[in-house]
């Protein structure tokens, strides 16, 4: 067995252990903060298929689709998260753009997802015209830039957070749940940051060192893996943390 192969065997394992809690948590916080949950687990699936193609063909040019849209999907969820603790946290008095934030983030994240999609599945087809594949790389490229975006978005409602939080407005209302939410969303961003500069790093200068299928492993343990794991975990670890958030609100056990 390859390394690459025992890799791939490995997170299919993870990922699957990972997967089965989220259901439970999506279902203890409720249909009104599902959307994070959904993406998360949407993600977690892509990565079990993703594993299991390439233990079975390591080179096969759908581990690199799913691998490109993966990081959309985890930002979706992240802010997902974010949204839900700042229900928890905050008054709604302080909160009232966040549905239509909410709303243009994941309209910005599945933009992202298409225009990555496209563009990577145009550049896994080595039969295309070089106008088809120019194309396909001007599509990945706005599709990372657009991550990028999303990223930066993410950080900055994160920090405002932090800083409402800290107003004596907010401390008399605040929620345990909602504020280790908070951390898991704030321990993610730093992980997040990584793993968008090397997607966008990897699509302007095609450098095949850092290729999500046939690139440098150490590379893409150290750059994707180990990012994805942390951000999908500390979201996981969250939701059991604050599976009983809603009863804790409603009867007052903070």
């Amino acid at each position: 067995m390859t390394s690459s192969s025992s890799l791939a065997t490995a997170l299919l394992a993870i990922y699957v252990t990972a997967s089965l809690p989220i259901i439970y948590i999506a279902f203890k916080h409720g249909w009104k903060h599902l959307i994070g949950w959904i993406f998360l687990f949407i993600f977690c699936t892509l990565k079990i298929v993703a594993s299991a193609i390439e233990m079975s063909s390591p080179y096969e040019t759908g581990v690199a689709i799913v691998a490109s849209i993966g990081l959309s999907l985890l930002l979706a969820a992240v802010c997902g998260a974010l949204h839900e603790s700042r229900a928890y946290i905050l008054p709604k008095s302080r909160r009232t753009v966040d549905t239509h934030f909410a709303i243009f983030f994941h309209l910005l994240v599945t933009t992202a997802i298409a225009l990555v999609a496209a563009g990577a599945s145009k550049l896994s087809n080595t039969t295309l015209p070089a106008d088809q594949v120019k194309r396909g790389s001007g599509l990945v490229k706005g599709g990372s830039f657009l991550l990028l975006i999303s990223w930066i978005l993410l950080g900055g409602v994160t920090v405002v957070t932090f800083l409402a939080n800290s107003s004596r407005e907010s401390k008399r209302l605040q929620q345990n749940g909602g504020k280790n939410l908070l951390w898991a969303v704030a321990l993610s961003i730093p992980f997040l940051g990584i793993r968008v500069l090397e997607s966008l790093v990897y699509y302007f200068s095609q450098n095949q060192s850092l290729n999500p299928v046939t690139g440098s492993l150490g590379l893409r343990v150290g750059l994707q893996v180990i990012e994805e794991l942390v951000v999908t975990l500390a979201l996981v670890a969250a939701g059991i943390v604050t599976r009983n958030i809603r009863t804790e609100v409603t009867t007052g056990n903070v």
